[in-house]
This record gives structure tokens, C-alpha cells and sequence, in this order.
């Protein structure tokens, strides 16, 4: 067996047919684990690197059954059951070591359900093959998350697989990463669409509990090395990053890189429900989403800056 197929890691799902992830029809796979805590994430059960149990109240009788069956006492039980203040109350750290998750399974009503698994390169390669004849002529896979360069090995058996196989390879990533995590992966990537999410360390921090120094920086030499194509991406906030002050600081930044693509996403809250299944508060709950006007105007400052502007779902890939 090749020496890439015996490497593995946690990952949470895999979905086929998307067209917004690079070229063509891809199979995504999203990868556990990410250094950031944005509060609009859309995959909140891709932030802790292991897997994990994701609870959903409502579906709850509280016959106990998951309380007894956990072997490392990471379940409490708050409040009276069947009162309306009872919920099941996780310690999610002491989950970090449990690969049987015999709460799941005793949970007779899909309350209780693991977020996240182990797999082998090759065995997530011989799932991905399987949807290469979906896929037509410009199709592949593009690694997600989370954070697929948390799991630095993991990531770089999965693209030079597919790579060896004339599979086309991109990746979505935050940039937080040690440079080390991503450079190993370079020879085996095609694509990659890199997250800017403000120039301005100190609201950088406010929102997302992190400097924007190494993303910056390892921006500028994936810019300088990196032959493929580099599409940075930015969620748009209102109140947070949607300024015409950080709009022009970022245009100058990717001009200043080289590159010329831009991918700006509005906000929205599909993930806000997985939040409470993954135990996180949500902090975006009132936030506004970006209208169509103000969109036109920040698609405006960067071609003025001779960069290419996708808005949205616009992405002609």
C-alpha cells in the first residue's frame, strides 16, 4: 500500500455536486479542526479536532440512557427531566479520547448524534473515486472545513492521491496555519481560495479571537510561490468589515500580492442552528445581511483597484 493511503484524520462530512468550490461539479470534504472562532462560521462542528457529540434538545426525552452509557461521566443532566428547564449539559473536552461513543448509540431518538470521524487517505480516496463519474470534465475535489491544513499530513496524502490520479485538487482555507502546514501540500494543489477577513488586527481579534498577522503574511507568499490559481474569498459583515475603509485596505493588500480575484461573500446564518447542536453560543443573531446596492459598491473599489470581482455565488469557475 502507498505510504499516503496509511495516513488519516478526523473529518465531519462529505458532499458531492457542489459548483461554487472551484471548477466544474466537486466533491467536498470537510476536514475537523480550525484555529479560528469566527461568530458567523457556518460549520461550527468543524472548530474542535475531534469528534464530538452534537445534541439537539428538542428531540430529547431524557431517559438517561447516554448519561450511563458514557464511560468518561462527560454528560450532566440540568434541570428536572421532562421540566422546561432540563437540558444535557457536555464536557466536550473528555470526548477528545472516545472513538465508541456509546451515548450516540444508546440515544433512541437521534438527540444524540457524533460529529466527526476517523478516516484512512485511502479509504476517503476510494469514497472520493467513486464520484468522479459525476463530476464531467472539469470537476474534483476541494478539501474544506474547518481547516483542512490542521491536519497538515492528512491533507497532503488526500491531494497527492488525487493528484496522482489526474483528479483536479483545490482547497478553502482560513490562512491561520503555520506556513510549514501548507507548504508541504503546494505540489499537489491546483487551487485555493484563501479567507480575508479584515486588514485591521485589533477588529480582527473582536470578532474573530485572532491576529490577522500570519494570515497576511502567509497570504503574500502563497502570492509569490504558489503557480496556481489564488482566489482570496471575504464574508462580508455589516458593521464588521463591510467599511469602505477595510474594503479599499483590502483591495490595496491583493494588489499589492499580484493576484486579481476576489470571491465576497454576504453573510448569512444557515449555521446558526448547528451552533447549538455543537454546544456554541451564536453571536450573530441579529446581524444584517449585505443588500444587493451596497454589494455593487464594494465590487466597485476593487475593479477599480484592477481586481476581479466575484459578488455571492457569482463565481464564473
Amino acid at each position: 500500500m502507498d505510504r499516503a493511503e496509511l495516513s488519516g484524520g478526523y473529518i465531519f462530512d462529505i458532499q458531492g455536486f457542489s459548483v461554487h468550490d472551484g471548477p466544474g461539479c466537486r466533491t467536498l470534504i470537510f476536514f475537523k479542526g480550525c484555529p479560528l472562532r469566527c461568530r458567523w462560521c457556518s460549520n461550527p462542528e468543524g472548530i474542535r479536532p475531534f469528534p464530538e457529540p452534537l445534541y439537539n434538545r428538542s428531540k430529547c426525552t431524557f431517559d438517561l440512557l447516554c448519561i450511563e452509557a458514557c464511560p468518561y461521566g462527560a454528560i450532566t443532566l440540568k434541570g428536572s427531566p421532562g421540566g422546561p428547564d432540563a437540558t444535557l449539559e457536555f464536557e466536550r473536552e473528555k470526548c477528545a479520547g472516545c472513538s465508541s461513543f456509546e451515548c450516540a448509540a444508546a440515544c433512541c431518538t437521534s438527540a444524540l448524534n457524533t460529529g466527526g470521524y476517523y478516516i484512512s487517505s485511502g479509504d476517503l480516496y476510494s469514497r472520493i473515486r467513486r464520484d468522479r463519474q459525476y463530476w464531467g470534465e472539469k470537476g474534483g475535489i476541494t478539501l474544506t472545513g474547518g481547516e483542512p491544513f490542521s491536519q497538515p499530513e492528512f491533507a497532503a496524502s488526500v491531494f497527492m492521491l488525487c493528484y496522482r490520479a489526474y483528479i483536479h485538487t483545490a482547497v478553502e482555507t482560513c490562512g491561520d496555519i503555520p506556513w510549514k502546514n501548507i507548504e508541504q501540500s503546494l505540489p499537489w494543489l491546483e487551487w485555493i481560495f484563501f479567507d480575508l477577513k479584515h486588514m485591521n488586527d485589533a477588529e480582527h481579534r473582536k470578532y474573530i479571537s485572532s491576529s490577522n498577522h500570519l494570515i497576511l503574511n502567509n497570504a503574500e507568499k502563497l502570492s509569490q510561490v504558489f503557480p496556481g490559481r489564488l482566489i482570496f474569498r471575504m464574508p462580508l459583515i455589516p458593521g464588521f468589515n463591510d467599511g469602505m475603509e477595510n474594503i479599499t485596505a483590502t483591495a490595496d493588500f491583493i494588489a499589492k500580492t499580484g493576484r486579481r480575484e476576489i470571491n465576497i461573500l454576504p453573510v448569512h446564518h444557515l449555521g446558526r442552528e448547528k451552533f447549538k447542536l455543537a454546544g456554541i453560543p451564536y453571536l450573530m443573531t441579529d446581524q444584517s445581511l449585505v443588500s444587493k446596492i451596497r454589494l455593487n459598491d464594494i465590487k466597485k473599489v476593487f475593479e477599480d483597484k484592477g481586481i476581479i470581482c466575484y459578488p455571492g455565488s457569482d463565481t464564473p469557475f
